[in-house]
């Protein structure tokens, strides 16, 4: 757990690090997207503005496409731009560039655009409480017995609603892309999580225009949480066919407002829950689950961000009669995309709420009616996968330690009895699969490339990207510590399609328990075969064996065998474990929720960089809160129309005081750490203020509004 000091902090704090927007190339010209103001209808007529020269403008729609116009995408149906038929707001019509970015936005604000509108779904309920409204296919999962409840179990039902969230990523979408006609080729620097998945969508609406497609991130990447994952591939091939149209470079950096407004987020849920409990043991024994997400307008990566949440819906309980039915429904909003915890999070703000629930009604303390239905070894998951360990009860018995939970439960009690204002105290836990689920790693074959020098310098080329998190301090890390290398002669490689491999993209919590620990087996590979204790000493005595490339791919653990079909098998070979304590202070004249303080414990196996962990950590916990507690789209629909003036991104003034310790870092295998922290705090929030006032709320998040009204009913 040595705390190795970000390569990248100086340069970003001095400013010398490059960003998007921060680049620059001879004759650039600026470019913007003209997208619908209509939520579904029919483009009648496209008016520009007069007294503007159209030949100093570029403009491509879907006629100008010499490829697809198609993004490729687990399901193919988004199209790159819309010809005929709007099925959303925010839906990308044209692409427009110009010399003069100030005059390029005017003239697009002032471009309107004549619909026959039709009708449209645009509010969450409306779509996901209609059975008919599903894109068809299903997922179902499977792990019932033949078997009819006792007469005596006790019987809950409920339904869980989550909506979306903003990813709110420091730097907003941008690209550059520069075609050059004397190679045939494009070349594009991008703001993305995943290169290989922007080449794919370049190459799919260039069609045969070029001959080669070469992605390269910038130096920066302000952030992404899943919402750099997918839609870069769409950004990407409409400056592409820009810059292939005028000849010239062509940047497009999203104002904020737009950002929001067209671009993936987080799906919102509605999670029915049927659960029977035998009075007797308190253990659960039947539960029924309808988990349903708002894909959108279209499914894109929907499925698999549904195959990741109905796979973490029972929550860390052993439940021996499962069943569990997964569906997407259609609204005329964005696709919905990668979100940080990935279809994890709503289901987990279903199950932990309903725990509590159930142990309400039980009249069962929470901590307790969880260490009774907790995974124990031997146990199955819904998909038949044996339960290992119980390193999730391990995280709950020294979360509650911490925090001193059974005593502020009394002390808690006694105070909400004489005052106005509560005090709350809430629970949940929370696991998270590394890697692609099921057959993904397999298929993908993650490469990963090191160079060592004549001077003994070792460059490595993965594609996964540093998006702020520190990929790249601690991937470098888990390779220069294996064989005691100087740090400073360790250096990740700007990721570029040309000359990294395809080591799979940025998401999934799979960077450093895929790619670090396979950089790790390469260094102690290295290590064996040339024999050497000191790398440094043995280039310098073996100089005509350098420069060297070495390569290594993924291999699967063949035991590892899941039936996509069926969903039986193992869903994920190791699993991320953690448990939090939420507390708050309820604010009765104003109704707002005060959180004060945040106890978490992880088991994500060996720790590699404890700061960087710890940041890691620190950040998703205070996402998954603000999902709990404030983070709203208040207008009916998906429209997000004022960028943050009215969406209540927590500040450092809502910050609790958090607590963060991890367990089992004795462990040789380094797990995955960055969609974990999102997944459970929502329901602790939620569950400290049932704890503070006897009141369930199950609509997230807990906004001031909502309090009001349930306090009224």
């Amino acid at each position: 757990m040595k705390c190795v000091r970000k390569f990248d902090a100086r340069p970003k704090l001095d400013g010398s690090w490059k960003f998007l927007d921060d680049y620059s190339y001879p004759e650039m010209i600026h470019g913007q997207l003209l997208y619908s103001k209509c939520h579904h209808g029919y483009i009648k007529k496209i008016n520009f503005p007069p007294n503007y020269d159209l030949s100093e403008f570029t403009i491509v729609s879907p006629k100008d496409i010499p490829g697809e116009n198609i993004v490729p995408e687990p399901v193919c149906d988004q199209p790159f731009m819309v010809d005929k038929e709007v099925m959303h707001y925010g839906q990308v019509i044209m692409g427009i560039a110009h010399p003069d970015r100030k005059l390029l936005l005017k003239f697009i604000k002032e471009t309107k655009i004549e619909y026959e509108e039709l009708p449209a779904i645009t509010g969450i309920k409306e779509c996901l409480e209609n059975e008919d409204n599903h894109f068809g296919k299903e997922i179902t999962i499977d792990h019932s017995i033949n078997k009819e409840p006792e007469a005596d179990w006790k019987y809950h039902h409920n339904v869980y609603y989550t909506q979306h969230q903003e990813q709110a990523y420091l730097e907003p979408q941008g690209v550059i892309s520069i075609y050059d006609p004397k190679a045939n080729n494009m070349f594009v620097r991008i703001t993305a999580q995943c290169p290989f998945f922007v080449k794919s969508g370049v190459e799919a609406i260039m069609g045969n225009a070029v001959d080669e497609v070469i992605i390269e991130t910038s130096e920066g990447i302000g952030g992404a949480f899943g919402g750099k994952e997918d839609f870069p591939s769409l950004f990407a091939g409409i400056s592409s066919l820009l810059s292939y149209k005028c000849g010239k470079p062509v940047k497009i950096v999203l104002e904020r407002t737009d950002d929001i407004q067209i671009t993936t987020k987080r799906h919102p849920s509605r999670i029915e829950l049927e659960t029977w409990t035998d009075p007797v043991t308190n253990k659960i024994m039947r539960c029924r689950i309808d988990y349903r997400l708002d894909a959108g307008a279209y499914q894109t990566l929907s499925p698999v961000v549904l195959a990741r949440g109905i796979l973490h819906s029972i929550s860390g309980y052993s439940v021996p009669d499962t069943v569990i039915r997964g569906r997407l429904f259609k609204s005329n909003t964005p696709s919905n995309g990668a979100f940080r915890g990935f279809g994890a999070p709503q289901a987990f703000a279903a199950m932990e709420a309903h725990i509590d629930r159930i142990a309400a009604e039980m009249n069962i303390d929470p901590y307790k009616f969880r260490k009774i239905n907790l995974f124990k070894i031997g146990d199955e998951f819904p998909t038949t996968q044996k339960v290992l360990e119980e390193n999730l009860s391990d995280c709950l018995e020294r979360v509650i330690q911490k925090s001193d939970y059974h005593n502020k439960v009394k002390e808690f009690a006694e105070w909400n009895k004489t005052h106005k204002d509560k005090k709350g105290i809430g629970i949940a836990v929370a696991y998270h699969g590394g890697g692609y689920t099921g057959n993904g790693e397999k298929i993908l074959n993650s490469e990963i490339k090191v160079v060592i020098e004549k001077d003994a310098m070792v460059k490595i080329f993965v594609s996964n990207t540093d998006m702020g998190q520190g990929a790249h301090t601690t991937l470098a890390q888990m390779f220069f510590e294996a064989i005691g290398h100087p740090r400073e002669k360790c250096k990740i490689q700007l990721p570029n399609t040309s000359k990294t491999p395809n080591s799979g993209p940025t998401v999934a919590s799979r960077t450093i328990y895929i790619i670090g620990n396979l950089l790790r087996k390469l260094a102690f590979q290295l290590k064996d075969e040339f024999g050497f204790d000191n790398l440094e000493e043995y280039v310098n005595t073996h100089q005509e064996e350098f420069p060297q490339e070495f390569h290594k791919n993924f291999t699967p653990d063949p035991s590892v065998i899941f039936d996509e079909n069926t969903f039986v098998g193992i869903a994920y070979k190791d699993y991320s474990w953690a448990a939090c304590v939420n507390e708050i202070y309820f604010h009765a004249d104003i109704y707002k929720i005060e959180l004060k303080k945040s106890w978490n414990v992880f088991d994500v196996g060996k720790v590699v960089n404890h700061k960087i962990a710890t940041g890691q950590a620190e950040g998703g916990i205070l996402q998954g809160l603000a999902y709990g507690a404030s983070e709203f789209f208040y207008k009916p629909g998906f429209g997000r129309m004022h960028g943050f003036t009215d969406y209540a991104l927590p500040t450092t003034l809502d910050l609790p005081e958090m607590d963060i310790e991890f367990i089992h870092t004795d462990s040789e295998m380094a797990k995955g750490l960055g969609e974990i922290p999102t997944n459970f705090p929502a329901p602790s929030v939620r569950n400290a203020f049932h704890n503070a006032t006897g009141i369930f709320i199950d609509e997230y998040p807990l906004i001031p509004e909502r309090l009001l009204k349930a306090l009224e009913e």
